[in-house]
């Protein structure tokens, strides 16, 4: 039996971020549709999700919708903010590191 791979909340949130800055900007996303569409959270449990889903919400990241059949969310501009803050300055360390590994050559 093989062991699920548990990743840190931070990956966790930033992994739902994302997922939701690049398909729920305009078209509400639902729990299970998340927990079953990004392939780095499959093995994480409903409720460890649930309560990620809850602090990004509560930090204005994301948004819920309450739907005639279910709750969804939707990413705000606070968080596509962040994301895009996120992806900028990790391009930037990588850059940073790649510059220094070409001076060294």
């Amino acid at each position: 039996m093989t062991k699920a791979k548990r990743f840190s909340s931070e990956y966790t949130m930033l992994s739902i971020l994302e997922y939701l800055c690049l398909y729920s900007t305009k078209t509400p996303i639902s729990k299970y549709h998340i927990m079953t569409k990004i392939n780095a959270i499959r093995q994480q449990r409903p409720d460890r999700i649930s309560l990620l889903l809850n602090r990004l919400e509560e930090n204005g990241y994301i948004k819920l919708i309450d739907t005639s059949s279910s709750k969804a969310y939707l990413v705000t501009e606070k968080g596509f903010e962040a994301y895009l803050k996120w992806i900028k300055d990790f391009l930037s360390f990588v850059r940073d590191i790649n510059d220094n590994d070409d001076e060294k050559i």
